[in-house]
């Protein structure tokens, strides 16, 4: 298992070809190239996913994702690929989930011009989530205002996978993409990632753009490598990105209904 002070001493010194550490390749600078292959190698690859559960009340329909009220962690980049989830439930337990095709991603000139009054007047259970930025803030919005039953106890919830922006490593006996003390032991092959970006950085300071380049080249097959490895294993049926037939039972929506998924607008 490689440490922070492995990663910057030892196997950065083999990479650079020196053990220079005080005059161009300063301590301080290997390990802010280390922590910046960790981020790097996180954003690329969505390896470093945290859930987080937000609650909905009655007239409720936005939230900062920049707030740690809504997200603790205060370390948001991104929602993840997996997409979000809104669940409905009662007294009686776990009533609705909503995800993927019936719980997609809109944009809000889309909603502008197929839901009219979707910002004031309608409400009830969201069928959809948009992005918006206001200055420091992001939010997660719905495309109708919570509206739950008050007579059936219904209480409402987004489950919020997003991609974390892992924290610095400071000490030397820290491990890369270690959270709350667990630590990732499924990413402890691709460590060496954060020496060939670190590699890539520092070449810079010699002027060198072929090292470089190299260097980067190896962080990249390292995250294309990750990727592969993410793919769903065995066979793979092809289907079509739209459910028409399962619309049509459930009289719902298909490409050209209200919320037709935001990669046909």
């Amino acid at each position: 298992m490689a440490t922070f002070s492995a990663l910057y001493d030892d196997a950065l010194h083999t990479e650079l070809g020196t053990n220079d550490t005080s005059v161009l390749f300063t301590s301080a600078r290997r390990k802010h190239a280390i922590n910046e292959g960790l981020r790097q190698f996180a954003d690329l690859t969505e390896c470093l996913i945290r859930q987080s559960t937000i609650g909905t009340t009655n007239g409720t329909q936005e939230f900062n994702l920049n707030a740690t009220a809504v997200l603790p962690g205060g370390d948001y980049l991104r929602v993840a690929s997996q997409g979000p989830v809104y669940q409905v439930s009662d007294s009686n337990g776990l009533q609705q989930t909503l995800a993927g095709p019936d719980f997609p991603q809109v944009s809000i000139p889309f909603l502008d011009n197929a839901e009219t009054g979707w910002r004031s007047t309608q409400t009830g259970i969201p069928s959809g989530w948009y992005l918006r930025s206001s200055g420091g803030a992001l939010f997660f919005g719905l495309n109708q205002t919570v509206g739950l039953s008050t007579s059936s106890t219904e209480t409402a919830q987004i489950i919020l996978p997003y991609v974390a922006n892992p924290s610095s490593m400071t000490a030397d006996t820290s491990v890369p993409y270690t959270v709350a003390g667990l630590i990732r032991e499924d990413l402890r092959p691709y460590h060496q990632a954060l020496v060939h970006y670190a590699a890539h950085d520092l070449e810079k300071l010699r002027k060198d753009p072929e090292a470089s380049d190299r260097q980067l080249q190896k962080f990249q097959g390292y995250v294309q490598r990750y990727l592969d490895q993410q793919r769903p294993k065995g066979s793979r049926t092809v289907r079509v990105a739209v459910p028409y037939f399962k619309n049509a039972r459930r009289g719902g929506r298909d490409r050209g209904g209200p919320l037709a998924p935001w990669w046909y607008r």
